[in-house]
Parts: C-alpha cells; structure tokens; sequence
C-alpha cells in the first residue's frame, strides 16, 4: 500500500512542517512542490512529466476551442492507457516508454482537469494560479484513489486549513480505521479470490461473490478513510466517499452512497448534458427514455474509466440498466401506493435494502473477473450445482 511507503511518509511529513511553517499564501506552492517529488520519485519521470504536460494543457487551454481541444486531448490520453492496460497492443506501443501500466491516479487526475476545463468554461472558475492548480492535481493524500474533489472547494479549504492537535488526532483516528479496513479486513477476504478458479456449486459462487462484495466496499472505502485522514492532519477537509452504501434502499440510493464524488461527477458532467442534448433534439423521446439513455451512457463511461474491458463496461451498463428500470417504475408508482402505510413501513425498507444489496452483489461478478469467468460464476449462482 502506497500510504504505508516510507517515501510517502516521509514526504507527507515535510509537506506537514512546511505547511505549517508557511504564510498561508504560499501554502499550495508547498503541497505542490511536495506532491510533485513523491509522485516523480514513485511514478517515474515519465508519468510526472505526463500529468504535468496535462496540467499546462488545462491551464493554457483558453476560448471554446482550446476547451474543447484540451478536453479531448485528456481524454484520448486517458483512454490509451486504458486500452494498453487492457491488452490492445496498437495502444501499448503508443505509451510504450511507462510500459502498460496507467500512470499513477491517471483515471482521477483526468475527470479533475475535466471539471476544470469545463467549469472554466462556463465561467464558474476564474483564472487559476498555477500552484494552485498543480497543488490539486498533486495533493499527496488523494493522487492515488481519490476522493474526486472540486477545484474551488479544495483551494478554500486549503486557505482555511488549521494546522492543530485536534486535526492531528482526528486525521491519524481516520487513517487507523481505514488501515484496518484495509490490511485487517479487506485483505483477509482478499485470500478467497484463489478460490474463484475451484468454484463447483452455487452456494459456494455465492460465498465467493457475496465475500468480494463485503471486500471491495471495505477496500475502496478504507483508501478515502486513509485520504480524508491525512488531509484532516493538514487540516484541510475533503469529501466523504461513501456513505453506508450497502443500506441503500433502492438503486439511486446506492449511488448516491458509493463513490459518491465519482457519482456526482458523471451526474454533472455527462448525465445532466446527455439529458438535455436529448431533450433538445428534434425527436424529443419521451422523459422516461431520455432518462433511461441518459443512465445507460452515463454508466457506460463509469464502467469504462474503470477499465476498458468487456467485463467492466457490461459492470457499467448493468448498472446502467437497474437505473433506468427504477426511474420508470418510480415514474409510473400510483401516489396512492407511494403514500400508503406498507410502502414507507420499516419491514419494506428493509426488504427493500436486502433486494438493492443483491442486485449489486450480483453486478459484481463482471467487475472481479473476465466475462468467461463471470458467467461461468452466475451460471452456477443462478441455475444451481451441487451443494
């Protein structure tokens, strides 16, 4: 774990004295300067040199078309490395000289200096400082898994941000759980992946897919409790990721509780404008049906920044569809079975989180595997085996 490197700790504990040492107008400067040797000393040259060609792109970019070039150019970069991590090889020799793996937080740096291209061009961003800039895209605690953060928020946060004892003990109580999290429990379930190749009956792919379901929640979530820690020791705040997703009561509720900075991006970012460019053509679908392509696009791109693989993008667009089924069966509830008794009852609400519970273990067979591998997995789950 990245967090755990000696190089991190010591480089996030210069950034700390530093930070604290500073006038607080030179603050960005320090958390750049220190994100930028960490990120060179573990990524490689190569991969700072990338995210920060990336950087002057997005602070050069300037007018309609240079947005609209710089966002491509990022996207294209994005999805090389995803296709060269997936094995195509036309991509891999493109970004050959860092071999197939991406670049170290490449995914998150990508929608960051989207939001920014984006914002700034619709005016709601001004003119932004190059430290500052580069302090948000290389802030230590989050290049790695994130959280997706938002430029004005973090560079506010940053300028409040109160270097204190209380800060110290709350950030280092939140890394300690998320370490738990990870090292205790995350990587213990871990071990049942060898078992995923043994797999005869359905009760037993039900333990499996059941055990990696528990597993990734405690794995993502442990790395934003590990992020939002050390930031909290800066004193700066970041957004919550996750929120008791597996309570969920239907599947609107799960996103709006799992990556919940990844899901508010693709909200703004491509389910919003997907929607209203459908709206807005001359064959105007209907509501239901802009909602339910709106959905099926929207998590065709989640599935793809995941990964650029048949298993993922069929994760994406399963998700995609559970959505855009929940919208229409919402759209056409009588009010008179939305208001009644039974339907806001304790008992439903809970059969109502054990449904959206296995609708999304479900949908994680795709995601913990190849596509041979997952229907083999879902066909002994959903047509039986011996027990």
């Amino acid at each position: 774990m990245i967090f755990t490197e000696p190089t991190f700790l010591c480089v996030f504990a210069a950034c700390w004295v530093g930070f604290a040492l500073v006038p607080r107008g030179h603050r960005s400067t320090v958390i750049a300067m220190a994100g930028m040797a960490f990120y060179g000393l573990f990524a490689g040259a190569a991969a700072l040199a990338l995210l920060g060609a990336l950087v002057a792109l997005t602070l050069l970019a300037t007018g309609t078309l240079g947005a609209r070039l710089a966002g491509v150019a990022i996207v294209l970069v994005l999805v090389g490395f995803k296709l060269a991590e997936a094995g195509m090889p036309a991509a891999r020799a493109l970004t050959g000289t860092m071999g197939v793996v991406i670049p170290l937080g490449l995914s998150y740096a990508s929608f960051e200096l989207l939001h920014v291209i984006i914002e700034r061009r619709r005016g709601k961003i001004g003119p932004v400082p190059l430290a500052d800039l580069l302090a948000y895209v290389f802030f230590l605690p989050c290049r790695i898994a994130g959280p997706i953060r938002r430029l004005p928020q973090f560079t506010d946060a940053v300028q409040r941000a109160e270097v204190t004892v209380e800060n110290l003990y709350h950030g280092a109580v939140r890394i300690l759980v998320g370490l738990a999290k990870k090292l205790i429990l995350a990587d213990t379930l871990a071990l049942t992946g060898a078992e995923m190749a043994h797999v005869e009956t359905g009760v037993h792919a039900w333990r499996i897919v059941l055990l990696y379901s528990l597993r990734i929640y405690l794995d993502f979530s442990a790395y934003s409790d590990i992020a939002i820690g050390f930031a909290r020791i800066l004193g700066i705040t970041i957004p919550e990721n996750f929120h008791y997703p597996y309570l969920a009561t239907n599947i609107r509720d799960f996103w709006n509780r799992w990556h919940m900075t990844l899901s508010q991006w693709v909200r703004d970012y491509v389910f919003m404008p997907a929607g209203r460019w459908l709206f807005a053509t001359s064959l105007r679908p209907h509501p239901s049906a802009i909602a339910a392509i709106s959905y099926l696009l929207t998590f065709a791109v989640v599935g793809a920044w995941h990964g650029l693989t048949g298993a993922f993008l069929a994760w994406g667009l399963y998700h995609g569809v559970l959505l855009s089924l929940y919208h229409v069966l919402q759209a056409r509830l009588p009010a008179s079975v939305a208001s009644s008794g039974w339907y806001r009852s304790r008992p439903f609400a809970m059969a109502s989180v054990a449904v959206t519970f296995t609708c999304v273990t479900v949908g994680w067979v795709p995601f913990m595997t190849d596509l041979t591998t997952a229907r083999r997995l879902l066909a002994l789950m959903f047509l039986g085996g011996g027990q």
